[in-house]
């Protein structure tokens, strides 16, 4: 811990008092009761059921998929918040994680201050959301939970976002952003999730009071089951993104000055539509698009990609075919429908004197022209065989006199805020 940084250490050190103290105070207060008045074989198939779902938790890119939260609102309303914990941290502690690339993760290997404040992370909400739950008026250990129904959404979700906000400060701390920012990002990336997850949690609790061990299996398997296909979609997701990128690096490696171009066009994209407040979803859609804009080079001679001296006028009309070559590679590929429009018309302008197909203005949606502004930057700042880069000052001159000519004006004066933003202009 003591190589953590000190910003860090103070929350980490901060939630683990704040913990202690709400357990000491609501026992105190009666809110949580110390008696377990409930049989030490449901405490222990649920620790079992909670170890599996918990083993297999699922992350992809920026989100983790997880099917303990059913469990969790189900053994709340059972047993109530100290079972409850009990039954979390025992899943926690003996889960065991496979990470991709990484092998498995277990107690064993993860730091004990880690350990103890993901305890923290865990348990801290499930107090909280009790005391709420409890002085709305909502019952534990109630055979018919159509009374405390509300009172149990409720707890849902004010689990769900202490949760979230503590991993927000986490996040916020360790990349140096925004804790607000990180919690709206965490928010609106999980609320389906839990929205999903509360009544499932509460079939669960009416399923095992009626059904027993059997019941809950029985539950559980579909729920593992979607798990298991959304791990699927996943890792043909993740194929998918690999198959592109080796793509790309297989057409820039005939080329030593574009090496690295549409990564980069990529990352420029991304700011830009950020900038604009895109969506995830298209925001995503833009990265792969920047990442094939050039995959129609593949048809282009090596004689002329590679030329070090100025092309012939028949030379450049065969450049100009790139976006056509492209655009017919992939135009029966059917994950790749949305790109199409952007792969043929990334070299078109604003005025409208671009090429393939001369398109002008609003004819073309603003992806294109994000893509389109992205590729000229990136040009203008790498060395080309007729030139060396030139220099930000220069580019920023070339964006500004092109803006409403070259440039479509909205998506040039983003990319200066950018830049402003950043005090390098």
């Amino acid at each position: 811990m003591k190589k953590l940084p000190l910003k860090l250490r103070i929350y980490i050190i901060t939630l683990y008092v704040i913990t202690a103290i709400t357990l000491v105070v609501f026992i105190e207060t009666k809110f949580i009761s110390l008696k377990i008045g409930y049989k030490y074989s449901d405490i222990l198939f649920f620790s079992m059921i909670t170890i599996f779902t918990e083993s297999f938790t699922l992350y992809f890119e920026k989100i983790s998929f997880s099917v303990t939260f059913v469990v969790t609102i189900a053994t709340f309303v059972l047993f109530g918040p100290l079972v409850c914990s009990i039954i979390l941290i025992a899943g926690y502690t003996f889960r065991v994680l496979k990470i991709a690339g990484k092998g498995y993760k277990h107690f064993f290997n993860t730091p004990f201050y880690g350990t103890v404040f993901n305890y923290c992370v865990l348990i801290l909400p499930i107090y909280l959301g009790n005391f709420i739950y409890v002085i709305t008026g909502g019952k534990i250990g109630v055979s018919d939970i159509s009374d405390s129904l509300l009172q149990l959404i409720l707890f849902g979700f004010i689990n769900f976002f202490i949760n979230t906000f503590l991993i927000s400060i986490i996040q916020g701390i360790t990349m140096g952003k925004n804790v607000i920012y990180c919690f709206y990002n965490e928010v609106k990336l999980m609320s389906l999730n839990i929205l999903a997850m509360i009544p499932l949690g509460i079939i669960l609790e009416y399923v095992f009071i009626n059904y027993k061990y059997i019941g809950v299996i029985i539950v559980i398997c579909p729920i593992a089951l979607i798990r298991y296909t959304f791990s699927l979609y996943t890792k043909s997701k993740s194929q998918y993104v690999q198959t592109v990128d080796a793509l790309m690096r297989a057409i820039e490696a005939r080329d030593k000055y574009t090496e690295g171009h549409s990564q980069r066009v990529a990352e420029i994209s991304t700011e830009i539509a950020k900038y604009l407040k895109y969506s995830e979803k298209k925001i995503e859609k833009l990265n792969m698009a920047a990442m094939l804009h050039d995959v129609g080079k593949i048809g282009i001679p090596d004689a002329i990609l590679n030329k070090t001296d100025k092309l012939t006028k028949n030379e450049f009309d065969e450049i100009k075919q790139h976006p056509v070559i492209g655009f017919n590679i992939l135009k029966d590929i059917r994950n790749l429908q949305g790109f199409l429009d952007i792969i043929l018309h990334h070299h078109e302008r604003y005025d409208g004197k671009g090429y393939p197909d001369g398109k002008i203005g609003e004819e073309l949606n603003m992806d294109v022209y994000i893509i389109q502004l992205a590729d000229s930057i990136d040009a203008m700042a790498t060395d080309r065989p007729y030139r060396k880069a030139l220099a930000l000052d220069i580019i920023v001159k070339e964006i500004r006199e092109n803006s409403g000519t070259q440039f479509h004006p909205k998506v040039a004066e983003a990319y200066l805020n950018i830049l402003k933003n950043k005090n390098l202009v």
